[in-house]
This record gives structure tokens, C-alpha cells and sequence, in this order.
């Protein structure tokens, strides 16, 4: 009977745009904020987990993020190199200094700020970048720990919450070669605020660098419950900063990991699931009916929540930016003892909040301490992701 070998493999591709051609619109704050130049380069990459005839790819990309159905589109490539079309988990790092993926960030409010060519290019990096990282996979040990990033990271919405726990997951040959690590925190990449119009990755570009650097391998940023909002602690907001930000991120991981043992991986389960949330926001609902947001199907949004278990290690995808208070809860339901929350996994419908933290807005547009949840697609949006993403760790689905 032929041994059988848990393998990982990883690659990357550049997605920086091209300045000059057409306006660059940068997503995250104000509109009509055009580039004007490059900070740090984005990217697109992708770690690839195969055991017997299973498969996970999981892919970070240094965007706002990326809607469902343009997730989706990507998925029958898999099929004709015979992978399961649902074995692709795509998260984006969150970063506010990229390109407008979503549409919100335009010219002006009746105006898409997407540019339709960049984001065949994203998808198409997303594909090479996918079947390169299964092509060159080969057998790996795992190792994985937990470590805390104290004083980086504030919550401007609830101070007294903040979740500075990271998560670190290396892949690595038998020989001790560093094949891929997975860097996981949950905090806004907006080190650069609204006054830059410079292109860049922020801390987590600069986190992935840093481990490269030093490990070897690819290094990819997974954002996890960054909602609250868990910001930057920091009044510098120079790409100095950013960089010293990804240096701390990068050194706490790679300590954690130098005193974690190596572990064989003789588990791999990706399940997922889908939801409908009902639509109640009046600047969504406008923004969709007027061609402003990605196209979606009409009605209730269709949103998906998914669980890889590798046994030492475990990641929960969720559709968008969990405040802390969920992110807390789905993160102790994981077994561990390696515990990732992947954010903006597969979608992005806005803030997740606790249904019994929910404040509708007397004005959606001028909202003030309301701002999450004028940009939640509903009032019930978190108990229904989390009864989906509970349940699937709980296995009922």
C-alpha cells in the first residue's frame, strides 16, 4: 500500500496597478481618492494543501475586498484540472490603500469606482496563482502557534475590546525548507489613511516581506475579526510606520514559531455553507439598484461561510469584518490548538456586529457612532453568519 504524504505548495503574482492608463480610485475611505503613486506592491497569493484526493486552496489578495459572485466566477477553472470547485477559499487582506474592488469608492456616489480590466487581471492571478501553488506541492509538516502583538492595535469603536491574539501557521519540507507561512491578526491594513494616494499593501504587505526575508518560502496575510473597527495604534500614519508595524507582526510570529514543534497533518476537511441575509440598508440597497456595487442576484444576499480543520489547526472563513465580540466566540469554538479567523473569505458584505449591538441609524448618511452599522447589510447579519459558521465546526452541516 503506497504511503500516503500531506503536501503544500505556494505562489504568488502581482496585482499592482498600472498608473497613467486610466484613474486608479483608492477603496477604504473618501471618494475620488485617485493613486498617484506606489508604496509597496500588491499581490495575490496562494497556499495549496492536498491530502489523498483532497484539496484547499487558500488565497490572500492585497485588496478592499472581493464580492461573492466575482469569487464564484473563478471556481469551474478549478474543475478542469479536476479540483473541487468549492476547495477555493479566497479572503483579501482589507487593505485601504487598493485599487476600489466593490464600487463604493468612486468618482462620486452614482459612479462605480471599478475598473473593469484590473479586475479580469485579479482574477485571472488568482487562477495562476492557485494551480501554480498545486502544481509544485510537495510533502509538508506543519507547525502552528499563537502569540500577541500588544500596543499595535486599538478598537476606535469599543476601546475596552481589542483582540491583539495572532495565529501562525508554517508549512515546511522534511528537510527544515520553509514552504509557505500563514500570518493571521485582526486589524485594519490602514497604517496609510485617507490623505495618501500612494498604492500599498500597508502592515500586512510589509509583515509578509519581513518573514520572507527571514524564513524563506511565501508568506500570506489572512485579516481576521478586524471589525469594531480594530484600527492601527499609531498618530504616525507614514509608510515608516506601516513598515515598523509589519517588522513587529513578522518578529512576534516567526518567535512563536521557532518554539513550535513540527506536526504531520493526517486530516484535511474543507466544509462550507450558504446563507441568506436579508438586505436592510438603504445606501446598499441604492448602491446595488444603481449598478454602483459588484452585481449580486436580486433580494436577500446570498453570502457563504466555510472550516478547513487540518487536525493541529484550524481556519474559519467568515463573509466580512466580524466586530471582536463574535470574532472572540467563533474563535473559542475551534478546537485548536491553532486557531485562524479568516475574514473577508469569499465575500465582503460589510460589518458583522452582534444583533444585540445593533443600533439601527436614525440617518443612514450621516450615521456617527452608528458608522458599522450603516455599512451592514442587516441588523441580524451576525447571528445569522455565526449560527452557519458554529454549525459548521460543530459539523450539523
Amino acid at each position: 500500500m503506497a504511503e500516503t504524504y500531506f503536501l503544500a505548495g505556494a505562489a504568488t503574482r502581482s496585482i499592482t496597478p498600472v498608473l497613467g492608463e486610466r484613474p486608479v480610485f483608492l477603496a477604504g475611505f473618501q471618494r475620488d481618492r485617485r493613486a498617484t503613486g506606489v508604496e509597496s506592491e500588491l499581490y495575490v497569493r496562494a497556499l495549496a494543501l492536498r491530502l489523498e484526493d483532497r484539496a484547499a486552496l487558500l488565497v490572500a489578495c492585497d485588496l478592499i475586498g472581493l464580492s461573492r459572485p466575482d469569487v464564484d466566477e473563478l471556481r469551474p477553472a478549478l474543475t478542469r484540472f479536476g479540483i473541487d470547485p468549492q476547495a477555493l477559499i479566497v479572503t483579501c487582506t482589507h487593505t485601504h490603500s487598493g485599487p476600489d474592488t466593490l464600487g463604493l469608492w468612486g468618482p462620486d456616489e452614482a459612479t462605480c469606482g471599478v475598473d473593469l480590466a484590473y479586475l479580469t487581471r485579479v482574477k485571472q492571478a488568482i487562477v495562476e496563482a492557485a494551480l501554480e501553488a498545486l502544481t509544485f506541492c510537495c510533502p509538508a509538516l506543519v507547525r502552528g502557534a499563537m502569540a500577541r502583538l500588544p500596543g499595535y492595535i486599538a478598537n476606535l469603536r469599543t476601546p475596552e475590546v481589542v483582540d491583539d491574539e495572532l495565529a501562525a501557521l508554517q508549512f515546511v519540507k522534511p528537510d527544515g525548507e520553509v514552504i509557505a507561512t500563514l500570518l493571521n491578526l485582526a486589524c485594519h491594513p490602514e497604517v496609510l489613511v485617507g490623505e495618501s494616494t500612494l498604492i500599498s499593501a500597508d502592515y500586512a504587505g510589509h509583515a509578509c516581506a519581513a518573514v520572507e526575508r527571514a524564513a524563506g518560502g511565501t508568506a500570506l496575510h489572512v485579516s481576521g475579526a478586524l471589525g469594531g473597527m480594530l484600527s492601527p495604534a499609531t498618530e504616525e500614519r507614514t509608510p515608516q510606520a506601516a513598515a515598523r508595524m509589519g517588522q513587529a507582526y513578522a518578529e512576534a510570529a516567526l518567535a512563536a514559531l521557532a518554539a513550535a514543534p513540527t506536526a504531520e497533518v493526517t486530516r484535511l476537511e474543507l466544509r462550507r455553507a450558504r446563507l441568506d441575509i436579508p438586505l436592510h440598508n438603504p445606501l446598499f440597497e441604492r448602491a446595488r439598484d444603481n449598478g454602483v456595487l459588484r452585481p449580486r442576484e436580486p433580494g436577500a444576499i446570498v453570502t457563504t461561510v466555510s472550516y478547513l480543520d487540518l487536525g493541529p489547526a484550524q481556519v474559519g472563513g467568515t463573509p466580512g469584518e466580524l466586530l471582536p465580540r463574535l470574532g472572540g466566540q467563533l474563535k473559542q469554538a475551534l478546537p485548536g490548538p491553532c486557531k485562524v479567523i479568516a475574514g473577508l473569505a469569499d465575500d465582503e458584505i460589510g460589518y458583522i456586529l452582534p444583533d444585540d449591538e445593533f443600533v439601527v441609524p436614525a440617518d443612514y448618511t450621516n450615521p456617527g457612532a452608528q458608522y458599522e452599522e450603516s455599512m451592514s447589510v442587516a441588523p441580524d447579519a451576525g447571528s445569522r453568519v455565526m449560527s452557519a459558521a458554529l454549525g459548521l465546526i460543530r459539523g450539523e452541516q
